[in-house]
């Protein structure tokens, strides 16, 4: 290859790389700041105002959405209407199942998005606790999400919110900055939060972590690239290289589920584990987290100092700092630990 031709070649390397580099690292623009921006430009250029609107989105005869203000302000040459003091509705599947209010409101008409500035939303069965539920609210910068422990209890969920946007592509709503999940005794931390309007499915992204805590001891932090809370199913799923910690435990997996009304993390896909002279593998493995026990399975086997374990299924005691055989295996225990015997 000719000097000139690699000159051009690591000139477009570097282009495509700067794209990248620009795409992943330069600052977005915060919704906020998006909705307050086009407040101060439609208070110039707006159309038409009004008083007491009511706005709402039907396609097909399908309502997704209701949205009320005291005064609305509408560009009709962009298709933004700005709406303050607002009250609204969604609608999954035809009923209302989230309540929200927002100072600020952005509608874009064009690109049917809703934007809300600092919302408290809720579930609609929860219109008479809400005033009570807000009283438990502790002053935060962060983005707080509640959701019911047990979903058949029905207690419903709530938040209060720095910024929500709503797309009607995909009929989610986004959420973005600091953000505090909360389900029983898990409690999640996200850059990103993505769900249905029902939250019922609820995508954690952007260094999200989990956190299960327990009583008297070291809370159990789970690390992932992505989140999923599946609360019809009180199951939470960890994709991407899911990693655990417990004290100075550290647990790695290739798939994580928790099934929260089992108090059970199930890890597949090459487990192990390594915790202060403890080393243990297995195919697969239960985490027992009201015990702080670790159970393997398949292929399973264990070191502690010289002493080796391999059988059916090894157990992995966090708590006692012990390994055991369950059901039929090898054992293999040195002089050293015969004579403490």
């Amino acid at each position: 290859m000719k000097i000139g031709s690699r000159v051009i070649l690591l000139i477009f390397i570097i282009f495509i790389a700067g794209i990248f580099y620009w795409a992943l690292f330069a600052p977005k623009e915060d919704i906020s700041e998006r909705i307050h921006k086009t407040l101060e430009e439609q208070e110039k250029r707006a159309d038409l105002a009004f008083k007491d609107v009511l706005f709402e989105e039907v396609v097909a005869g399908v309502k997704y959405w209701q949205l009320m203000a005291k005064s609305a302000m509408v560009n009709k040459s962009v298709g933004i209407a700005t709406l303050k003091d607002s009250r609204g509705t969604f609608f999954k599947n035809g009923k209302e199942v989230l309540r929200f209010r927002s100072p600020i409101a952005l509608w874009d008409m064009k690109k049917k998005e809703i934007l809300l500035d600092r919302p408290l939303g809720y579930d609609v069965k929860l219109e008479d606790k809400i005033s009570i539920l807000l009283k438990t609210l502790k002053n935060s910068n962060l983005s707080v999400f509640n959701l019911s422990e047990i979903y058949k209890n029905g207690a419903g969920y709530w938040f209060r919110a720095n910024n929500l946007s709503w797309k009607l592509a995909n009929q989610k709503l986004v959420c973005t900055g600091g953000i505090i999940l909360n389900k029983g005794e898990v409690t999640g931390y996200a850059q990103r939060l993505e769900g249905d309007v029902a939250l019922e499915k609820v995508m954690l992204q952007g260094n999200p972590k989990i956190i299960i805590n327990r009583a008297q001891t070291y809370p159990i932090t789970v690390e992932a690239s992505v989140f999923e809370v599946i609360s019809p199913q009180d199951t939470i799923l960890a994709k991407g290289n899911p990693r655990i910690y417990w004290g100075e435990a550290k647990i790695w997996s290739g798939d994580l589920k928790y099934l929260q009304t089992d108090k059970i993390l199930y890890l597949s896909g090459k487990v192990k584990i390594n915790y202060k002279d403890i080393q243990a593998w297995g195919d697969s493995a239960q985490y027992l987290t009201d015990e702080n026990k670790v159970i393997l399975q398949g292929q399973a086997r264990a070191v502690q100092g010289e002493n080796k374990l391999s059988g059916e299924k090894v157990s992995v005691s966090l708590e006692e700092e012990k390994i055991s055989i369950l059901g039929k295996g090898k054992v293999i225990i040195t002089e050293e630990e015969l004579k403490k015997e």
